[in-house]
Parts: C-alpha cells; structure tokens; sequence
C-alpha cells in the first residue's frame, strides 16, 4: 500500500486518538479547575448530555493538553476535530453546524482570555467553517464504516465478507467530489480508497472490481476533447496580438529575417557554383572541337 497523502483532513483517519483524550477528560470534571468555566452558559447546549460548565471544561482542558504538546500538525489536526467532539457528543448533532462554530467561538475565547490561550490558535480556528465541518463528518463516519467492517474479519468465528458497506457511501461522497470545489476532500477520498481496497484485495484476498472503490478521478472524455481545442483557440487568438503589439511581433520577424537570409546566402551561393561548374563544362568542350578541327 502506497503511503498516504498529507490533507487537511488527516484527523478523519485518526480520529480516535483525539477521542480517547477527550474522553478522559469527561471522566475528571471540575469546571472550578478552569477560570471562566463554572458561570458558563450557552443555549446550544439544553439538549447536551453535559451541562454547559461540564463542556466548557472538557473543551479548555483539550485545548491546554494541544498547547503543551507544541507539535502543529496535532494541534491543527485537534483544533478541528474539537468541532467535532462539540457537535456530536456535547449537543448530540441536535443542533445546526453554525450554532456548533457558534458555541466554539465562544469557548475559544474564553481560553484565550481566562486561561493564557495566546491566541495561538487562531489560523487554525480561521479554517473552520461550515463547509469543512461537514466533510469532516462525513469522512469520519466513512472511517468508522471502515472499522467496523475490519472489526468482522478479526473475530475469529467470523466468515469472510468482501462486500464492505463502504462503496454506496464511498461512491456518493466521489459525486460530491466531482462537482465540488474541495481538493482536500477528494485527496482525502483517495487516501481511503487506497485503505479500503487493499484491506480487500491482500487481507481479505477477495477478487473481483465489485469489491473495489471506484477511482475518485473523474476521467472525462468531453473534458478531454475540449480542454486541448480551447487552448488552440486561445493560442490562436493571442499569436496575431502578441506578434503586433507587442516585443515578440520584431524579435520573431528578426529571427525568421535570419533564417531568411541564411537561406537566400545558401541559394546564391548554390547558384554561383552551379553557373561555375556550367562555365567549365564549356570551357572542356571548346578545349575538345579545338583540339578536334586542329587535328583534321
């Protein structure tokens, strides 16, 4: 299997180490632990199985462990995974995702004033959005689909299944690829197909392209054709500008100047020794009716 492509959405795929950090946190709550947690309130969070002081904590708590680890690639990867965490375990996804980056905001703001946070999460906090939010979702459900199918090859008892509840899933989150704008997503995409399909082909030893992931490339034949005839079109149109209007008009006409008379020198030069060679062709046949009429 070839190694993966670095995304912004790399904490999809390992998504559970930053879970079994959040949920140690869930298990020593004391919101008094964290200033600005104890009086904390958010209407967002009435439907949470943690009342808002509890959320604050937890969510502080994660943020100060990222500080302190000091490595950016965690601490990106955590920062958006902490939306996450917010969504789907503090206000069980009853919520929409703008009141989730609302109540994340929030909370943000308190650890930078209350707790020392610096600021220093701020450009990764600036790439949260709506749009990544929700893909995240959804690569880490496909993950976790993933998961559980590998979990049923690892029991013992368990008969080999090559069908992965994967692909239907897979393959819609490609359409979404192919019409979207989301590069990330789509690298994301490929980096498990690549996982997938070779959990099937060299562990499961299943044959047959029905087991596969389709390709995340869309191989569009049109596309194809059209791409190349634009850029004939394009060059086409912009020659005869460039060739008038600007230095490249003189300097190409001074090079096809060149080459025009190299040639010319060539055929003249040419021409001179062929009227040469005819002068002495002359010259041998008068030497020869000389010698000839002296003869007779």
């Amino acid at each position: 299997m070839s190694s993966r492509i670095n995304t912004a959405y790399n904490v999809a795929s390992k998504h559970n180490e930053y879970k079994t950090k959040l949920d140690f946190y869930t298990d020593f709550i004391d919101p008094s632990c964290m200033p600005g947690c104890e009086d904390f309130a958010n209407q967002h969070i009435n439907v949470s199985k943690y009342n808002a002081p509890k959320v604050c904590t937890i969510a502080l708590r994660f943020l100060t462990h990222l500080k302190k680890e000091n490595i950016p690639s965690y601490q990106e990867d955590g920062c958006l995974y902490l939306y996450y965490w917010l969504h789907t375990e503090a206000v069980n996804s009853k919520t929409s995702i703008e009141n989730t980056l609302d109540l994340y905001k929030k909370l943000y703001e308190i650890y930078n004033t209350d707790n020392d946070g610096d600021n220093k999460f701020d450009k990764y906090m600036n790439k949260i959005n709506k749009d990544t939010c929700d893909k995240l979702e959804k690569l880490i459900i496909l993950y976790e689909l993933f998961k559980k199918f590998e979990r049923q090859y690892e029991s013992e008892t368990s008969v080999v299944n090559c069908n992965s509840e994967c692909v239907t899933l897979f393959t819609s989150y490609v359409h979404e690829c192919r019409t979207g704008y989301d590069n990330e997503f789509c690298k994301e995409l490929r980096n498990f197909r690549e996982r997938h399909n070779f959990f099937i082909q060299k562990v499961l030893h299943c044959d047959g392209e029905q087991y596969l992931l389709p390709p995340v490339e869309n191989f569009d034949a049109i596309g194809m054709v059209i791409i190349p005839l634009t850029l004939i079109l394009v060059t086409s149109f912009i020659f005869p500008l460039l060739y008038k209007f600007t230095p490249f008009g003189p300097w190409i006409r001074h090079k096809i100047g060149k080459k025009g008379n190299m040639w010319d020198n060539i055929n003249e030069e040419t021409h001179q020794l062929l009227d040469t060679d005819e002068i002495e062709k002359i010259k041998s046949k008068m030497r020869d009716y000389n010698i000839a009429y002296i003869s007779s």
